[in-house]
């Protein structure tokens, strides 16, 4: 009997030492290039994973943090009630009757150079950066933009009909970037998600025949005007990019109408565009986009064309001119939105001013990349500046009404390209397949404090900081009831944060200089469960006695 007591209470000893434990993730190997902070390294046989976001024990707030010093979502766990002293506390007060916007999704763009450069990894190494962006054990990606056809982030300068004049569209055909090599990344990606990605297509410019000028890039218009012929056959080009993946099992959830729209009237312009004003985009999506997809079996209802697709300054009066439209607007769902000349580019409560005048309709940043100031060094392996100018921008444009962010390019190589125009960035990923290597820079954990803690369906809720690219911070709550707190510190000094739930109680949390940190606990869970589940340890207080009476 000794023995089976305790064979007993070893066995439940071990149910208590298990019950909780933390998955055991691939940590970074890191690599300092000659900037301020480090890469990731992944190589054939290791890269870095995450563990999947799941329930935090009762009372526990697990932080994710990622900094300049090097660290990269390093967890640590913070017991709500405790005490820190001796410094001075933000309260944040958490509202959940305040309610604001439903998160869309997250993530990254096939241009041709990220199609390219992913093509150019062995298939060992190609898998691992698309596990690393839309698997658990990544960033959970959730959306993604897709060009249509060539911009300047392709190696050469195309479109999918270059015969001139065939107006009947007789010549369009997709290139070997769609079919060799976006078609399989973009259905592998699907495979790593293990859910639905939403794919949003964005158009540089039409064939050149079509434009004014007559060439792909220095500006130019389409040939003639809204509901004539020209330009409802070029709704058609359009629309058999959308067709052509769709019956390749690639369904697209939408569309921009068309990439940087005022950058078509400038002569000088160096890459692909097509001039479009507000005006334009309005009465081609009523008299020729709208109906012409909606016959074809892209609704509005399931289909989702955004508008603008440029910079904020322009936002305002686009909405305006656009949504005042009654026709136009049941053909367009939204904004999309880019943040260059970020800093600068006026407040982000724009986004909350048309949010008030047109709360149906969805604004979604739609691309961003940075690079450093070097030109001999554009892509900045390990350069922090990159990953907080990300960080704060995302947030910002979440606490001012915005759905979601998509970064431009997935991968770029170690030049930050290929661009035909040699206008060369940094990445989330950069890739070198010569040394059989990627290295995850730093934008991509800042990227990850968001898509991976924010899924779609997530809302944003009551309680905020802003001091605008310093320190910032929102609250969220995740579809399957976990509340997230984003905190974004700039500043040299750590931080401290009083923060107050009312269902759950206080917890003191420091967040360290030049940090990213995701904030994640579940108060519900604490109720719900210990009415439902008896822990071991009280299942042991209640029979060891009973047992040793056995004895």
């Amino acid at each position: 009997m000794t023995t089976f007591v305790f064979v007993l209470c070893s066995v439940l000893l071990i149910s208590i030492n298990t019950q909780h434990s933390v998955e055991a993730a691939n940590p970074c190997q890191s690599r300092r290039f000659q900037h301020d902070s480090v890469v990731c390294v992944c190589t054939e046989s290791y890269c870095d994973t995450l563990d999947p976001i799941t329930p935090t024990k009762c009372g526990i707030l697990h932080v994710y943090e990622s900094d300049r010093a090097g660290k990269r979502l390093e967890r640590r766990d913070v017991q709500f009630g405790n005490d820190l002293t001796g410094v001075s506390f933000r309260n944040v007060t958490i509202n959940r009757n305040l309610k604001y916007q439903e998160i869309i999704g997250f993530g990254g763009s096939w241009s041709d150079a990220a199609a390219i450069g992913l093509n150019r990894l062995s298939s060992n190494l190609r898998t691992k950066v698309l596990h690393s962006y839309f698997s658990d054990e990544g960033i959970e990606y959730s959306t993604a933009r897709v060009v249509i056809s060539g911009c300047d982030f392709s190696n050469r300068p195309y479109t999918y009909d270059d015969v001139a004049d065939d107006w009947e569209l007789n010549n369009w055909a997709l290139v070997e970037e769609d079919l060799q090599m976006k078609f399989p990344q973009m259905k592998e990606a699907l495979q790593h998600a293990d859910k639905s990605i939403k794919f949003i297509g964005s158009s540089w410019s039409p064939p050149a025949w079509m434009k004014t000028n007559g060439k792909l890039n220095n500006g130019g218009q389409l040939i003639s005007e809204a509901g004539s012929y020209q330009w409802k056959q070029y709704a058609k080009y359009l629309l058999k990019f959308f067709e052509s993946y769709k019956a390749n099992g690639l369904p697209f959830w939408g569309m921009t109408i068309q990439n940087e729209p005022m950058t078509g009237w400038d002569a000088s312009f160096p890459w692909n565009t097509c001039g479009f004003n507000a005006e334009m985009e309005r009465d081609f999506a009523k008299l020729d986009l709208g109906p012409i997809f909606e016959a074809a079996g892209f609704p509005p209802e399931s289909f989702h064309i955004l508008a603008l697709d440029h910079n904020r300054p322009l936002a305002k009066d686009w909405a305006d001119v656009v949504f005042n439209d009654t026709v136009a607007s049941r053909y367009l769902a939204g904004l999309a939105l880019h943040w260059y000349f970020y800093g600068t580019a006026g407040p982000y409560s724009v986004y909350d001013d048309i949010h008030d005048k047109f709360a149906d309709k969805i604004l979604l940043a739609t691309e961003a990349c940075n690079r450093n100031d070097d030109d001999n060094d554009p892509i900045g392996l390990g350069l922090w500046v990159l990953a907080e100018d990300y960080a704060h921008d995302i947030l910002l444009n979440l606490l001012h009404r915005v759905q979601g962010w998509i970064d431009w390019n997935l991968v770029l190589d170690m030049e930050g390209g290929p661009n035909w125009v040699g206008n060369t960035h940094s990445a989330p990923i950069i890739v070198n397949p010569e040394a059989g290597e990627f290295y995850k820079n730093t934008q991509y954990y800042s990227m990850a404090h968001f898509s991976k803690f924010l899924p779609p369906g997530t809302v944003r809720i009551g309680g905020m900081v802003e001091e605008e690219g310093k320190l910032e911070l929102g609250v969220f709550e995740r579809p399957d009831g976990g509340t997230v707190v984003i905190v974004i510190n700039t500043y040299d000094q750590e931080q401290y944060f009083n923060l107050n739930d009312p269902d759950v109680g206080d917890v003191r949390v420091k967040v360290e200089p030049h940090s990213f940190n995701s904030m994640v606990y579940y108060g519900e869970e604490c109720v719900s469960g210990s009415a439902k589940v008896f822990h071991p340890i009280m299942i042991m207080i209640l029979i060891l006695p009973a047992l040793l009476s056995l004895v």
